[in-house]
């Protein structure tokens, strides 16, 4: 009786390989198995900032320090955690006058200031509301609003679940229209890593915005893939 050792690596590829690989005469069925799940988002990310423009660098950040600790304010009356807010980008860049100066250069102007926020909203009944109150309470940048969900693993679970349901079907057939059936595996690996493909929206639009935002969350999508080597038995 052949010995087989389960080999098991804790990685992205899980492989189950014969311990006694002398046997080169047994045929063998490769596939790949596909899963994929789709889910209601219950959180969004979204990009909030405030940019604000001046003669000088210090009168620039002093208004755009204003306008985000009214955003920061904004935000607690939502109850939005400190851990769910993240400091995505500040920068003081020189504005300068098209027209060159006698000297062949281009003159400064004033400073445009912008800082940024990256928000995640666990509460997606009131994401409209607060994306109207950003904008009402001084934030004129809205950027990269997309939707996700708290317990990724679980969907992806369920995907990789799916696959080797898929793998085992493609197999099953595949030995079945040639006279046979499907043996024991021989083989198994995730191909690549699965990916969530979370919904994205662009904001863009909700600058104008002074109400709640209407929006429209749709669905997330995850997706599995396996590599399965049977052996094919007459």
């Amino acid at each position: 009786m052949r010995r087989w050792a389960l080999c098991l690596l804790f990685a992205t590829t899980l492989s189950c390989q014969a311990a006694d690989p002398g046997d080169s005469s047994a045929a063998l069925i490769s596939v790949t198995g596909q899963g994929s799940v789709s889910a209601a988002p219950d959180m969004a990310t979204v990009t909030l900032g405030v940019t604000t423009q001046a003669q000088d660098a210090a009168t620039a950040v002093t208004a755009n320090n204003q306008g985000m600790s009214a955003l920061h304010s904004m935000l607690d009356t939502f109850d939005i955690e400190d851990n769910d807010r993240r400091s995505r980008g500040f920068s003081i860049q020189p504005r300068y006058d098209n027209r060159r100066s006698s000297g062949g250069s281009l003159a400064i102007v004033g400073f445009t200031v912008s800082n940024q926020l990256t928000v995640r909203v666990r509460k997606l009944d009131e994401l409209g509301d607060l994306l109207g109150a950003a904008v009402q309470s001084g934030s004129n940048t809205i950027n990269s609003l997309s939707f996700g969900n708290s317990d990724v693993e679980a969907f992806l679970d369920d995907a990789r679940r799916l696959a080797i349901e898929n793998a085992l079907h493609k197999a099953s057939l595949y030995a079945e229209s040639a006279g046979g059936k499907v043996g024991r595996i021989v083989s198994m690996s995730e191909a690549g890593a699965p990916q969530p493909r979370p919904e994205m929206r662009n904001a863009g639009a909700m600058m104008m915005a002074a109400e709640s935002v209407p929006i429209a969350a749709g669905e997330n999508e995850y997706r599995a893939a396996v590599n399965v080597v049977f052996e094919f038995e007459q």
